[in-house]
């Protein structure tokens, strides 16, 4: 039998990668959790969007700088 099933994941509002997409799971079935996983890998949530790791640098005093933006689909 098959059953379709909800995942849920995070996706990087910069450059649109989702987390876990290059490990052995990708996706959670708890909602809340897939967002505490993402923060425990360095992701964070800034402004109201996540980013990766790749997409933020942090300074000396904690501030947040964004990359410049790797995808042209917004």
């Amino acid at each position: 039998m098959i059953v379709k099933v909800e995942m849920y994941t995070v996706g990087c509002d910069n450059c649109k990668t989702t987390r876990g997409q290059d490990s052995e799971y990708s996706c959670w079935n708890d909602e809340s959790y897939v967002l505490d996983e993402a923060m425990d890998h360095d992701w964070i949530e800034h402004d109201g969007k996540h980013l990766c790791p790749d997409c933020y640098k942090r300074d000396e005093n904690d501030s947040i700088t964004i990359t410049e933006q790797k995808n042209d689909n917004n």
